[in-house]
């Protein structure tokens, strides 16, 4: 898994990685997509802890800090984020072949599940057990989601300025009711103003050092 140490530098590679230069099979891709989508029960928050799990910690396939550029970028597109990050990721790993494999891979079990659960619907026309099933699937997944914020968080928040944009971002997303994608917007100016420069200062010192 990435750790705190992670430099811009570094992450700016991360994000310049050739797709076409993957490590990673189709068949190995396709598996990986299947297996995560086959247990990611409760939405964003359980993929990506699986995600974390699966391509950061055991495989080693990606950074913490890929994962995190995934979501900050889908969330500027419309529809369902969790399969537009699988998608990125899945072009991280494979380029366009390997997004769209990863894609249907990442919905197919989902997309099963649906229609058993839609037959019986249809069939059984009382589901005592299920209200209870489901508020107790709801309180796990917010546990879930919330391992996962602080995982992602103590990756890639490595400085108090960082840590107050994400507070500022938390308080306009829980009580002042902005747009997600205009806070990710503005936390991008806010970045290029704040770190673009030092971080070139940086790397030139860097390089007049060798």
């Amino acid at each position: 898994m990435a750790h705190a140490s992670d430099s811009p530098s570094e992450r700016a590679s991360a994000s310049s990685r050739d797709p076409t230069s993957s490590r990673v099979s189709p068949l190995r891709l396709g598996w990986v997509f299947l297996h995560i989508g086959t247990l990611a029960f409760g939405g964003l928050g359980a993929a990506l802890a699986l995600v974390e799990r699966e391509l950061v910690v055991r495989r080693r396939l990606l950074t913490a800090a890929e994962i995190t550029e995934a979501l900050t970028y889908t969330k500027l597109l419309p529809g369902s984020t969790v399969v537009q990050v699988m998608a990125y990721l899945g072009y991280k790993l494979g380029g366009w072949p390997g997004s769209a494999l990863a894609t249907a891979a990442f919905v197919f079990p989902s997309a099963v599940v649906m229609l058993l659960l839609a037959a019986a619907y249809v069939a059984a026309t009382v589901l005592p057990a299920l209200g209870p099933a489901i508020n107790g699937l709801s309180a796990a997944v917010v546990g879930i989601l919330l391992t996962t914020t602080y995982r992602l968080g103590k990756t890639n928040i490595t400085t108090p300025l960082m840590g107050g944009i994400a507070l500022i971002a938390f308080i306009a997303v829980a009580f002042v009711g902005l747009n997600a994608a205009s806070i990710v917007v503005g936390a991008g100016l806010v970045g290029v103003g704040l770190f673009a420069a030092p971080t070139a200062t940086a790397e030139r010192q860097q390089e007049g050092a060798r």
